[in-house]
């Protein structure tokens, strides 16, 4: 079954499976809640990958299942038990954030100098593997941006989000190389953690172990010293559920990471989840700041649920890189990137300072078109918006 289709067949009917309710692990779980059927399996019956316990299979298994061999290994990396109640509290630190936070990727940062408030930098290319050891491209503020190109008053995000192979990398080497250590003497505002995949089709114990990796990563950030951000990843409604729970029992989180770039990519997709997020931020009993990583299609919904949010996106960077300039076509919203080609061995910082400028101004005018504010000039004569605190 295709994402979408799965997906769809998983949509909350108000009643999780029969075995569910018996499960120990219901009360952080929420239960699954495929389409009724006449069988109405659990999570492990539905989902599980070997349930003849074939070892040929067992062997190249990676769900955490208890039809895994590995299970409890597994289980011992997160602290023997898939329970949420034995967790330290998370705090989080008021920061200021702008409504655009551009992605700068450090591979290209020879051809460009970015003079830019705030960046997001990739936490996988903040760090790297060398000779079977891990560590920070950087010991020091200064250092870190010089790799990356920034200038030196530039405020650093770290993004928390990529693929499983950077994630497995980080959680295997974060606490024998003390990286959470290393990543907090770089002078970042924020730290979002890693969104260990939350997949449809795999027993629900899987997501529970990738979210309770997700929070011993928090509370390792709060502990180094930090400023550390959830991300929040969701396969089922119970999840949501328990984000609620979540931050009532973290009163100082306001700022909470959500990614667009993979399966909430789609319209109908995302906007379940700026949803989701409009009704968590009603649950939690306080404002919300959303940091919106990939997710620039959804602004105008957000503007309409949301006090402020921040939108972290490489688009601007990217075009740069490939010598393309932003071009707004009048006040309807529209825009277009045009070639704008360079001599060889020209500096890209001046396009670079065009496009984050203009993008951002884009994003500003349609945030204060969706939220109803005034526009009194055109796009291309108003200045950004102030930065907005959490």
């Amino acid at each position: 079954m295709k994402p979408a289709a799965l997906r769809e067949s998983m949509r909350p009917h108000g009643r999780v499976a029969a075995d569910c309710v018996n499960c120990l692990h219901l009360a952080d779980c929420g239960g699954i809640e495929p389409d009724l059927n006449l069988f109405n399996p659990n999570c492990v019956q539905a989902y599980c990958c070997n349930p003849s316990g074939d070892k040929a299979i067992a062997a190249e298994c990676d769900d955490v299942c208890p039809n895994n061999p590995k299970y409890l290994a597994l289980l011992r990396e997160v602290g023997g038990n898939l329970w949420f109640d034995g967790l330290p509290t998370i705090s989080q630190s008021a920061v200021e954030l702008p409504r655009f936070v551009p992605v700068v990727y450090r591979r290209y940062v020879r051809k460009v100098m970015v003079k830019w408030p705030v960046v997001a930098l990739d936490t996988y290319q903040v760090v790297r593997l060398d000779n079977d050891k891990m560590g920070t491209v950087g010991d020091c503020p200064a250092s870190l941006r010089q790799e990356f190109g920034l200038s030196p008053d530039t405020a650093v995000i770290l993004r928390g989000v990529a693929d499983d192979h950077p994630l497995e990398r980080y959680w295997s080497y974060r606490r024998r190389d003390g990286i959470p250590q290393q990543l907090a003497r770089l002078g970042v505002r924020l730290a979002v953690g890693p969104n260990f995949s939350h997949f449809l089709n795999v027993p629900r114990h899987d997501n529970l172990f990738n979210r309770k990796r997700q929070l011993l990563c928090l509370a390792e950030f709060a502990e180094a010293g930090l400023n550390p951000v959830p991300h929040l990843n969701a396969a089922q409604p119970g999840d949501w559920r328990y984000w609620g729970k979540f931050l009532g029992e973290n009163p100082s989180i306001t700022v909470v990471a959500v990614e667009f770039e993979t399966g909430n990519r789609s319209g109908g997709e995302g906007q379940r989840v700026v949803a989701e997020l409009a009704r968590l931020q009603q649950v939690a009993g306080r404002p919300l700041h959303p940091l919106v990583i990939g997710g620039t299609q959804f602004l105008e919904r957000i503007a309409t649920e949301f006090r402020a949010a921040c939108f972290v996106d490489s688009t601007p960077f990217m075009k740069t890189v490939y010598r393309r300039s932003f071009v707004s076509l009048g006040l309807n919203g529209k825009r277009r990137w045009r070639k704008s080609a360079t001599s060889p061995g020209e500096s890209l910082d001046t396009l670079l300072a065009h496009n984050l400028r203009s993008y951002s101004d884009w994003l500003d005018w349609r945030w204060a078109t969706a939220a109803g504010e005034i526009v009194r000039m055109p796009l291309a004569q108003r200045t950004p918006l102030a930065m907005v605190a959490s």
